[in-house]
């Protein structure tokens, strides 16, 4: 765990620092040469600033070790942080997205932007990319979702990056200055999709959902190699952090002795722990083979993925 924060906390400084740099330079050179596009790029990397600011805030909250008022620690900060970011993304998106469709509306108004707005886009694809890489590896080592995400997020900017490049020539090329505020309006367009999917990621965490549901598969699968074990169901698995936390039923024959199922319920733990990695805990409740189940409410077993 201290080896975790320690690689969060540093590849954040680096994030922080690194597109701070880059925000300010397009901030500055945006409004210096007059284009809209490369301000809004600027605006987007503040918000990447932002980003790693949250996770600096966060790794500490979720670095604490369980207590008797968070019995399963604070982890989910992370997942709390990353839904407030992405209020703060859709913002500086909206922002710009009604500044966009202003100069469009006043054409009179845009200008041919000055060739120092070429030089500092190269510099900012090269810079973000840089940065992308260095982020994803940080957060493999340090099994980040907050880091992968940030990294994923960069990786996108690089893109943005392109289209600005790509529009500005266009817009020196064809002597056409009103590409320059239709690109910013593209970019934010796609800055505000960004937040959204962020919030959408974030809350199915928050929610006790799972983003990739063929865990139960694996689960399924798991008690199914363990002789004894039959008919896994009502399984429930959330996440804590990066891990995840697995509840389920399984049935065995109602003669064994309380040690014997006890045996069968620890086979199955270690089965799914072979089976799934980044397990935080797992709970096995053993019910008599063939026992009538009333209707269950909650929960995954066969039928239902069956049906999905």
């Amino acid at each position: 765990m201290q080896d975790r924060k320690k690689i969060m906390l540093v590849t954040s400084w680096v994030s922080v620092l690194g597109n701070a740099f880059l925000s300010l330079l397009k901030i500055v050179i945006g409004i210096i040469s007059g284009s809209l596009a490369v301000l809004s790029d600027g605006l987007d990397s503040a918000a990447d600033v932002v980003t790693s600011l949250v996770i600096l805030i966060a790794t500490p909250i979720i670095s604490r070790p369980p207590n008797s008022k968070y019995a399963y620690g604070q982890e989910k900060a992370e997942n709390m942080a990353s839904t407030i970011l992405s209020f703060v993304i859709l913002f500086m998106g909206g922002q710009m997205f009604i500044t966009s469709i202003g100069r469009i509306i006043h054409p009179g108004q845009v200008e041919l932007p000055s060739m120092i707005a070429i030089w500092a886009t190269i510099i900012s694809i090269v810079g973000k990319l840089l940065l992308a890489l260095y982020q994803f590896q940080q957060g493999k080592r340090a099994e980040s979702s907050m880091l992968k995400a940030n990294a994923i997020n960069m990786r996108n900017d690089v893109v943005i990056s392109g289209g600005v490049l790509l529009g500005l020539g266009f817009t020196f090329v064809l002597k056409l200055p009103i590409l320059d505020p239709i690109v910013a309006l593209l970019i934010s367009l796609y800055i505000m999709y960004s937040a959204i999917g962020i919030f959408r990621d974030a809350n199915v965490v928050l929610m006790d959902g799972m983003s990739d549901t063929s865990i139960y598969k694996k689960i399924i699968a798991a008690v199914e190699k363990v002789p004894g074990a039959s008919n896994p169901h009502r399984i429930r698995s959330s996440q804590v952090g990066n891990m995840y936390n697995i509840v389920l039923d399984i049935e065995a024959n109602a003669d064994l002795s309380l040690k014997e199922a006890h045996e069968i319920a620890q086979e199955v733990e270690e089965s799914i722990k072979t089976s799934i990695e980044n397990v935080y805990d797992i709970v096995v409740h053993v019910e008599p083979q063939g026992d009538n189940h009333c209707k269950e409410k909650y929960g995954i077993n066969k039928h239902n993925l069956q049906e999905e």
